[in-house]
């Protein structure tokens, strides 16, 4: 797999969840299980000011766990998959 390819895909997918999901709990004047992100994003709340903050930190750390993912793919596939240069 694609690293950076897969590192933006993981940041666009998970900032992207965290802004509509933060935006819906707002306007529905919920968010108590979403507030609890403000633990792991210093300045995230379930405001809309605050869905965009948590499309930031969502793009940041979906990248970077994306990239961790997929170099723990790629590692393992090389290692236990089908050797490099031949397809199944």
């Amino acid at each position: 797999m694609n690293l950076k390819a897969f590192a933006v895909a993981a940041g666009i997918l998970w900032g992207f969840l965290l802004f509509v999901l933060t935006l819906l709990e707002a306007a529905r004047g919920a968010g108590r299980t979403l507030g609890a992100l403000s633990a792991l994003y210093p300045g995230y709340s379930v405001t809309y000011l605050g869905s965009v903050v948590g499309l930031v930190y969502g793009f940041v750390s979906g990248a970077l766990i994306g990239a961790a993912f997929c170099w723990l793919y790629n590692r393992f596939a090389g290692t236990f998959g089908v050797p490099s240069g031949k397809s199944a």
